[in-house]
């Protein structure tokens, strides 16, 4: 027998709403209510669903759940171990589809923006510093991606002697650093100029230019390029 709406429980709705319409037709929550399956005595799937969704605020949605960890999920009333872990998985997917999408159609990086759009998912939520180089070809296609330090800033961890080393070991034609601030605000530090200049000069040099150094913040972005700071 068909059930109306108005005859389901909270946690049958979503369920019966994506066998009728389809998942487009859903929510964010209602998505994870389907995932869930079932609330807890006391909070309905839906409520646990919103609850999910609203672990940290500086988190959009959806989006939140390529960085929470089972662990936070747990916290919540409703969330189980298995639960939890099911949680975590659909956003490593969730994290793994975004990565391999931006791999696939921005392999070339011809302005700031593409640079800041392919890691801006990454590193915007980091409660620490990282430190990457895209070593390029002369058509600014990709050659190789290199993490040089996680949680220090730029000028302590990284040498622009063991930049251009590596640079020189895949005949990279130029190259883009990237590195973030947890801080959320991408306004270069004084550390940051001098150490872009300083990589420039060397770039000059050898002949490996730099092409651009792009700072990324909380869902915006700073490029040395764009601002003057740089040669191309």
């Amino acid at each position: 027998m068909n059930l109306k709406f108005s005859e389901l429980t909270l946690d049958e709705m979503p369920y019966e709403k994506c066998m009728k319409l389809g998942p487009e037709a859903l929510s964010d929550a209602e998505l994870l209510a389907v995932l869930l399956r079932t609330g807890t005595r006391g909070s309905s799937v839906m409520e646990v669903s919103e609850q999910v969704l609203n672990i940290n605020p500086q988190y959009d949605g959806l989006v939140g759940m390529m960085h929470f960890s089972a662990d936070e999920y747990c916290r919540i009333n409703g969330i189980g171990k298995v639960k939890a872990v099911q949680l975590s998985v659909v956003g490593e997917i969730a994290r793994r589809i975004w990565n391999r999408k931006k791999r696939v159609n921005s392999m070339r990086f011809t302005d700031s923006s593409q640079v800041a759009d392919y890691y801006m998912e990454d590193l915007r939520y980091l409660d620490h510093e990282v430190v990457r180089v895209l070593y390029l070809d002369h058509h600014m296609q990709l050659i190789r991606e290199k993490l040089l330090s996680e949680g220090t800033n730029c000028r302590s961890a990284v040498s622009s002697r063991e930049i251009f080393i590596e640079a020189l070991k895949v005949s990279a034609s130029c190259l883009i650093m990237v590195h973030n601030h947890p801080s959320g605000d991408p306004e270069p530090s004084e550390d940051d100029i001098l150490f872009t200049n300083e990589l420039y000069r060397a770039g000059q040099i050898i002949g490996i230019g730099l092409v651009d150094h792009v700072v990324i913040g909380d869902n915006v972005y700073f490029s040395f390029r764009e601002q003057g700071l740089i040669g191309g």
